[in-house]
């Protein structure tokens, strides 16, 4: 994969790379250094209140570390496919690297809430 040549001078497309670079770094340390497994080995891993008795759903902590996950593919696909259609239209390149940040913002928050749950 080639990436154009101006993928990286325009300053929109620069600015929000290193905005998805610091959420991934945020996100992913804010997993790997606030979760604890020796405290719980199972943690809570949904909140459905319609099922009958507890309302909170446990599992593993791979759950929670499948979040890590989850924000690593979701910065490398998105800077990727953002560098790829850059050359086609410059617009959809700014959509995809704009909804990553919003993928990021949102998966750091529901795995900040979730620990804080433990």
């Amino acid at each position: 994969m080639e990436i154009p040549k101006k993928f990286f001078h325009d300053r929109l497309v620069l600015l929000l790379t290193t905005v998805v670079a610091v959420l991934l770094v945020v996100g992913v340390s804010a997993i790997m250094l606030r979760f604890d497994v020796s405290k719980n080995p199972t943690t809570i891993v949904a909140y459905r209140p319609n099922i009958s008795g507890a309302s909170y759903l446990s599992g593993k902590p791979v759950d929670i570390y499948s979040l890590a996950v989850f924000m690593l593919l979701i910065s490398f696909g998105g800077v990727i496919l953002g560098a790829r259609t850059y050359a086609a239209r410059r617009s959809i390149a700014i959509f995809m690297l704009s909804s990553t940040v919003f993928l990021l913002i949102l998966a750091t928050r529901v795995a900040w809430s979730i620990i804080s749950l433990q």
